[in-house]
């Protein structure tokens, strides 16, 4: 009786097994022929379904930064989305990435940039303008399918013939009174076609830098400076140190200016197509007329339409109107001169918001198919009786069902590498030496990550800050390649030295190649109050740092001496990672700034381009094609920020700090740090000190300005 139950659970066993095997081999048949099947329904029907839509880059609006720093106030604005008037922060390469991911987009047709009154667009620099630009010169040209070896496209955009897509900028008026330059139109210059309202006016100054000198007000209070530096041009002190421009701080501001605004204007005549004639003794009669009315300004090109109201609404209303209706005629004959120059075809508008959400689902979804793929080959690896299940359904590793170019560009795990970018941005201080080492520690460990690109957006800082992260990005022990910003200047240029490769825009300005420090002497000023302050010291240098100590003739022999060592080192720096000779970098140093085309000629930069042109670059020569990029330092999470913010108020339980106190901050952090600096300009000393404030002190370094 036991022997037939035994046989008896064993063909139970046995049609379980097979059931299972049957139904698992049912499910894999049933999912490939479904999947097999939405293929082509999507293949077929997707390009009839498809609207025609219009992405619109709100820029007055828009604030560009290098990296979004999360805070309750971003959480709040997040929170409240249906505010019309809220500035919204986005990353620069965010923006850029989104414009070339609608350049080979079918399904938009247009961009549309909104300038409001001229002046609500905030950006770090001509740096960031320049990136932009460059991503909607792609998306203009984009009929011509140069697609970028990043990219791989979908089966369904490889049917799709490229289409002629156009852009348009409208603005009520282009005369922002803080900026001469007009950066607002600059950028919109790179848009196919620029509207404005007849009412509107132009400015175009020209680029204009200032300086603010002090060293009169300071005598008048008995405070004496002491600056040590090396580098003719190292302007940075000038502002406490002299009533006005030097000779050389006169010759390479100007220099500085006349280089931005060739720049500028020769992008503006090439995207606008303006005639040969448009020279610099053009420019020079445009920057010296004066405000130019609308009418003007499409007297000579630099406009092409002057509606009342911006048209977007009434086109796309005409577009997705039905026929016989009405209103399509009545739109047609309003705006009859703008269809007739650039036909219009959209008609649906797109919001930035709404396709950066788009764009994060596609990622997600391109991150399950790399997991699905995972499961499949290890599953492969384990079972050779799965590997033979699914070759009975023409299911065959390594490609299984999916398509081969992306398999072997995007999903095989052998393709997927990583590339680390590393942000340097503000001032190199402390603190934020501190950072980006934390970041670059957690990348030397990451097999994973074959390159890092470092890209910097700073106007230099402190030493030993700068050197901190230069060690730090050579013990990583991976190739580095460089992108500059808007600036990337003194120190910002010294991390950079050990870079295989520099990308900088045109409009960066760079080198500053110098060192300097400061020593306040407050003596005479204590002496007019009735101060008087005495010292004991067991050595020539102990009072070296006080602000009530005069220098001596040994205090400022070895101040030199350390200024000589720092700009020798920085100089060797240059020499063996540009591999030029020191006597070439003698030349090009001297605390002089360079615009980024100007640094090319000087061979302190290799190529021009922004980050997503050095992303490329390290991707090709150092990972693969759709290598992960990833960026650093990781931003906070909100339970670190609240915890931080909270343990920063342990200390104040008044809520006062005393005025000694707030002396001997000062005394610490601004006026007594004859430490050796990086910086590029008087600006970037000031906010370095004030940054070294805040950090200190938790005074908010903008109340300050």
């Amino acid at each position: 009786m036991s022997g037939k139950l035994n046989i008896i659970r064993r063909l139970g066993t046995t049609t379980k097994n097979s059931l299972a095997v049957i139904g698992f081999c049912t499910v894999v048949y049933t999912a490939k022929e479904v999947h097999g099947t939405f293929s082509i329904f999507d293949r077929v029907t997707k390009p009839a379904k498809r609207k025609k839509k219009i992405l619109v880059l709100p820029f007055h609006k828009m604030k560009i930064v290098e990296q979004k720093k999360p805070s309750l106030s971003n959480l709040l604005d997040k929170l409240s989305s249906g505010r019309e008037d809220k500035v919204m922060e986005v990353e620069i390469r965010e923006l850029v990435d989104a414009i070339h991911a609608a350049a080979t987009d079918p399904d938009i047709v247009a961009l549309h940039g909104t300038f409001g009154q001229g002046f609500g667009f905030q950006c770090g620099g001509y740096g960031h303008i320049e990136e932009i630009r460059n991503a909607i010169r792609v998306f203009n040209e984009s009929h011509r399918r140069h697609y970028e070896p990043r990219r791989c496209l979908a089966e369904e955009d490889k049917e799709v013939e490229p289409v002629q897509k156009t852009s348009f900028a409208f603005a009520d008026t282009f005369d922002n009174p803080s900026d001469p330059g007009n950066k607002e139109y600059f950028l919109a210059s790179a848009f196919s076609q620029i509207h404005m309202q007849p009412r509107g006016n132009m400015q175009l100054f020209g680029v204009s830098m200032s300086n603010i000198f002090i060293a009169d007000a300071l005598k008048k209070y008995g405070i004496k400076v002491h600056v040590f530096k090396h580098g003719m041009y190292k302007n940075a002190p000038n502002s406490v140190t002299e009533s006005g421009y030097t000779r050389h701080h006169y010759e390479n501001t100007k220099a500085i200016i006349d280089s931005l605004n060739q720049s500028v204007y020769s992008m503006i005549s090439q995207s606008r197509n303006l005639p040969s004639i448009f020279d610099s003794t053009i420019w020079k009669h445009i920057h010296n007329y004066g405000t130019m009315t609308a009418n003007n300004c499409k007297e000579i090109h630099l406009v092409d339409h002057l509606p009342n109201v911006n048209p977007l609404m009434d086109l796309i209303k005409m577009n997705a109107s039905k026929d016989g209706d009405k209103k399509i005629e009545f739109f047609r004959e309003k705006h009859a001169e703008l269809i007739k120059k650039a036909p219009f075809e959209a008609n649906k508008v797109l919001s930035l918001t709404s396709y950066f959400s788009e764009l994060e689902r596609k990622q997600k979804r391109q991150r399950r198919k790399i997991q699905l793929y995972d499961k499949l080959s290890r599953a492969v690896e384990r079972s050779t009786a799965f590997e033979s299940l699914l070759n009975l359904f023409n299911c065959q590793a390594p490609y299984f069902y999916f398509d081969r170019k992306e398999v072997d560009n995007v999903l095989s795990r052998g393709t997927r590498d990583k590339v680390a970018v590393v942000y340097v941005t503000g001032p190199i201080n402390d603190k934020l030496a501190q950072r980006v080492t934390r970041a670059l520690r957690q990348i030397k460990y990451d097999d994973r990550v074959k390159c890092i690109v470092v890209r910097v957006d700073s106007p230099g800082g402190g030493f030993t800050a700068s050197e901190t992260i230069l060690e730090e990005c050579k013990d990583t022990g991976k190739p580095i390649v460089c992108s500059f910003a808007n600036v990337a200047a003194s120190g910002g240029y010294y991390i950079s030295t050990c870079a295989e490769k520099i990308f900088s825009q045109q409009t960066t300005l760079t080198g500053s190649i110098g060192v300097f420090g400061v020593k306040i002497d407050a003596v005479e000023a204590a002496k007019r109050y009735g101060i008087e302050v005495s010292s004991i010291s067991s050595g020539h240098h102990a009072q070296t740092y006080s602000l009530f100590h005069p220098l001596n003739d040994a205090m400022k022999t070895n101040l030199k001496r350390n200024m000589n060592r720092v700009y020798e080192y920085f100089k060797k720096l240059v020499s063996d990672g540009r591999k030029i000779p020191i006597q070439h970098v003698e030349e090009v140093a001297q605390g002089r700034v360079w615009t980024g085309v100007e640094a090319k000629e000087k061979r302190l930069v290799d190529e021009l381009g922004g980050l997503r042109k050095a992303i490329s670059y390290a991707s090709s020569k150092y990972a693969s094609i759709a290598a992960e990029v990833e960026s650093y330092p990781k931003p906070p999470t909100f339970a670190e920020r609240f915890h931080r913010l909270i343990s920063s108020r342990d200390g104040l339980t008044s809520g006062r700090i005393s005025a000694p106190e707030v002396l001997e901050a000062l005394r610490q952090s601004v006026i007594s740090p004859c430490s050796i600096h990086l910086c590029m300009d008087e600006n970037n000393a000031l906010e370095l000190s004030l940054e070294e404030f805040h950090d200190t002190w938790g005074f908010d370094k903008d109340s300050f300005y």
